[in-house]
């Protein structure tokens, strides 16, 4: 159990050391992160200062409504790319069966990817919430609550249930295209990211009740206000029962693809 954590350990130090190998790569996605929130909100200013019916309940001020959906946005979807890109990443460098081949567990590696994509993912909260704060006067979670916490870790559970999801498709098919990117802009059109559902058209906002990522956005703005225990106890349960749906489900995925390989041979290449 303690070599097993060791190991954790050991491959996000590796995983943190070749994040900032590449300083340009690195600077350049987190400068995109911050000029598009910029871009987001001067778009915004352009219809005046009135505060917007459809985000008074969330507190009315349009930028901290843009600033929470992109930090939550931004730190549950890098847990969820570092599971399912960094296998790929694993398998294009040659270096995946090499580490099955030692007596290191695939929960062991899934793990510190979790780990690794949830502190990556403090990255940009901090660098979203500094330029709130220094450009704008905003800060995002004043109100934050225990609940708040609550509904970031059973994301975080969720969010590592669909890497592994993703990261057993590309063990098993090798390549599944543009899958991931089309799930990502479909789920932030559903999922009140940047805008509250209720400014869809009324056929297509029952859909993002369906959608897992809408309750993690949703539940972290909740907690942030007055909103009712028994609320945002709602969306704890449902996150509760889609992170161990998915957990499961994206377990299995992962070891029916590492077996499909391993019968195949095809861990070696990509």
């Amino acid at each position: 159990m303690l070599d097993e954590l060791r190991k954790v350990g050991v491959l996000i130090k590796r995983n943190f050391r070749i994040l900032f190998t590449y300083k340009v790569a690195f600077s350049a996605n987190f400068l995109s992160m911050v000029f598009n929130f910029f871009y987001l909100v001067l778009f915004g200013t352009m219809f005046g200062e009135k505060t917007p019916s459809d985000i008074a309940m969330y507190g009315g001020n349009f930028i901290s409504y843009l600033l929470v959906g992109s930090i939550g946005w931004s730190f549950l979807w890098g847990i969820m790319s570092a599971t399912s890109s960094y296998i790929r990443i694993e398998m294009l460098g040659g270096t995946f069966e090499a580490i099955l081949l030692t007596p290191t567990k695939i929960s062991t590696i899934v793990l510190a990817y979790t780990i690794f994509g949830s502190l990556f993912g403090l990255i940009p909260l901090a660098l979203l919430f500094s330029v709130g704060y220094f450009s704008f006067g905003i800060v995002a979670f004043s109100g934050a609550t225990f609940y708040t916490l609550v509904i970031f870790i059973l994301s975080i559970a969720l969010m590592a249930g669909f890497g592994m999801l993703f990261g057993g498709l590309e063990i098993w098919v090798k390549n599944i295209g543009m899958i991931v990117p089309l799930l990502q802009n479909v789920t932030m059109f559903f999922c009140g990211v940047y805008f509250p559902i209720t400014v869809l058209p009324n056929y297509f906002q029952p859909i993002a009740k369906y959608i897992p990522f809408y309750y993690s956005i949703e539940g972290l703005r909740r907690t942030l206000i007055a909103t009712s225990t028994a609320e945002i106890y709602g969306y704890i349960w449902k996150l509760l029962v889609m992170a161990i749906i998915f957990l499961f489900l994206g377990y299995y995925v992962l070891h029916r693809g590492l077996k499909k390989a391993k019968k195949d041979g095809s861990l070696s290449f990509y």
